[in-house]
């Protein structure tokens, strides 16, 4: 047996004693007679120099160049930002009231007292608030920043390297509330680099006491029975009155109140004169108004040269979608002038444009998503052709519950030449009636398309499938032969087509079904089944699976048949909703590579909701 390694306490003693024999040494020679504890003084100096242990002295990042201080605070942004989804910005603008941005400081530290004891408490991630004298208060809460403002409050060259770095102010939501001080502080602050701008113009759908949910408060018919109505709902501003009202006996915090169409129109004049900054444009709306006042604005302006992303998004509830309601708000806009060259992203949530005057900027695309477009009010099949062909590069295409004008099968104004997208990767299809998701698949040729997402439900979708296995328009193939990913949250149809689907699916990698019915079960089923010709198990390269309204017991079999076929899933995603058994859950985790679960949307919540509330409503002959 070899020596063993001396211990740590053996191994400093044995040091200890080296490097003061060494001192004490080399100062008789220099004669510089140093005592033994001097010596050890040094010796323990020397040897905690580079010790990780211990503290350095002074702080070494303030060592590093500013540029890269700088990179380094700009990383800390971004990923932040990538936890903004969860988050929504609850309470960063709450804690922006509480500092004026645009301060300079006041010691010779370069910290205001008052905001280095707030940043103290979120140091130690204690709960805190500093009033106006400096006096600490507890408070139910943790003081969150958002990241640059966070260190540029931590010393004065942090805050001269953060005020000095333009591209940390660049993204801005107007949270704050009226008069947006931060908004604009950040705009000085961005030195004129591209923008990217969020604005919320939401209506809460629920809070905190469901007796009181927005329909109650939005619209007044004085009928609890008949539906609510465009013309009782009430603005944005007496929504916030009759809340307050309501609530002013509770306990729990009171979410931000919606912004009203005056606060649109201040953010619009602070940002309207900096247009040619803007990068991203982001709007969303419960209510068409503010979308109409955006539009007309934008309609005001000459051009957006830098813009690269426009996505507005309505999210008012609508049953009828034959003619665009409210009738008053419907004139369509040619917006910026025509002009934004730079425009690749683009997507309109029941928002219309002046189609034909808009090919000028609605070009070149790499991502086009029209939704909810009631159907006087959508591209002619012409527009939306040329859409299209002008954007050489388009890589993702999504229609839902929109598209060009319907197809007249009299006049046949679609035509016989189909629309060739040969750049298209990703295509989503939504909501449409039968007939029209059939002509439109007959149209499109999308060779080399590897995603594909249908969500349909109300009638029988069997053609449509059929259609789906048929050779696109020019092609010897079908649609389905090049998939590699497919996400199917609702697709009513028979056994047979399901079957000649997934027999031209042999490239299918991923698929994502949400079983909200009786026939989305059915495709999940299928995939443990052999084909009727081959014996062979379908979807023969799948690998990964995500579900809804699956239990554990019907997963495991699921794995097993795949397992058994020598054909195994490696990757699993089940729904956090759904039942599932510490016991299956363990036998899933032995036997699939990555297994998780995840949380549904609440449309993929309501479907399943609905599907077991009236099961037997949804029956239909297989």
């Amino acid at each position: 047996m070899g020596p063993t390694k001396p211990s740590r306490d053996a191994q400093l003693k044995k040091d200890l004693t080296k490097n003061l024999t060494s001192a004490l040494e080399g100062s008789l020679k220099e004669n510089l007679k140093l005592s033994p504890d001097a010596a050890l003084r040094k010796v323990t100096k020397e040897m905690l120099a580079n010790n990780p242990f211990v503290p350095p002295i002074g702080c070494p990042v303030n060592d590093l160049p500013p540029e890269l201080l700088a990179y380094i605070f700009l990383v800390g942004t971004q990923m932040e930002a990538e936890y903004e989804y969860a988050d929504d910005d609850d309470e960063d603008d709450e804690d922006m009231e509480q500092y004026q941005l645009s301060d300079e400081w006041t010691d010779e530290e370069g910290g205001n007292h008052r905001d280095t004891a707030a940043l103290g408490s979120l140091a130690n991630g204690g709960d805190m608030e500093v009033d106006g004298d400096g006096n600490e208060e507890d408070e139910d809460e943790e003081m969150e920043l958002p990241f640059q403002v966070l260190v540029s409050h931590v010393c004065k060259h942090w805050r001269v390297v953060a005020l000095e770095s333009p591209v940390l102010w660049t993204k801005l939501n107007f949270g704050e509330g009226a008069p947006f001080e931060k908004s604009k502080t950040w705009i000085q602050r961005s030195k004129g680099l591209p923008l990217d701008i969020s604005i919320d113009c939401t209506i809460p759908e629920e809070n905190e006491h469901d007796a009181h949910d927005l329909d109650d408060v939005l619209h007044a018919t004085g009928d609890a029975s008949s539906p609510p109505t465009r013309t009782a709902t009430i603005s944005a501003e007496e929504y916030g009155r009759q809340y307050t009202e309501m609530h002013k006996d509770c306990t729990h915090p009171h979410p931000h109140l919606p912004l009203s169409l005056l606060d649109l129109v201040a953010i619009l004049d602070i940002i309207v004169p900096h247009i040619e900054q803007w990068r991203s444009l982001t709007l969303t709306a419960s209510l068409y108004d503010y979308m109409h006042t955006l539009l007309s604005r934008l309609a005001q302006c000459p051009a957006a040269p830098l813009l690269e992303v426009l996505e507005l998004y309505h999210y008012e509830d609508c049953e009828d979608y034959e003619v665009f309601r409210p009738a008053e708000l419907r004139e369509p806009f040619l917006i910026f002038n025509g002009y934004a060259p730079n425009l690749r992203d683009v997507a309109l949530w029941g928002v219309h444009l002046d189609w034909d005057r808009s090919l000028s900027f609605l070009k070149d695309l790499r991502d086009l998503e029209l939704t909810y477009h009631a159907k006087d009010v959508r591209p002619s099949y012409a527009t939306f052709t040329q859409m299209i062909t002008f954007s050489p590069n388009l890589s993702t295409l999504s229609l839902c519950l929109s598209g060009p004008q319907g197809n007249d099968a009299e006049t046949n104004d679609w035509g016989t030449e189909p629309i060739s997208i040969p750049s298209l990767q990703e295509l989503v299809l939504c909501y449409h009636e039968a007939p029209y998701a059939i002509a439109l698949v007959q149209k499109l040729s999308v060779p080399n398309v590897r995603s594909l997402a249908l969500d349909f439900d109300g009638e029988d979708y069997t053609e449509f499938v059929k259609q789906l296995t048929l050779p696109m328009a020019g092609t010897t193939k079908s649609i389905l032969s090049g998939l590699e990913h497919m996400k199917i949250s609702g697709l009513p149809c028979d056994r047979a087509s399901i079957d000649m689907m997934y027999e031209q699916l042999v490239g299918l990698q991923t698929i994502n079904i949400n079983c909200s019915g009786e026939e989305e079960e059915e495709l999940f089923r299928r995939l443990m089944y052999p084909a009727a010709a081959g014996k062979k198990i379908y979807c023969p390269n799948l690998h990964t699976i995500t579900t809804t309204g699956i239990d554990g017991a019907e997963m495991r079999g699921f794995v097993e048949a795949r397992k058994a076929a020598g054909v195994p899933i490696k990757r699993l995603m089940m729904s956090e909703e759904d039942e599932i058994e510490d016991k299956d859950e363990k036998w899933l985790r032995a036997h699939v590579e990555e297994f998780d679960f995840f949380e549904p949307s609440d449309s993929e919540e309501e479907l399943v909701d609905l599907t077991e509330d009236d099961e037997s409503d949804n029956d239909m002959d297989m």
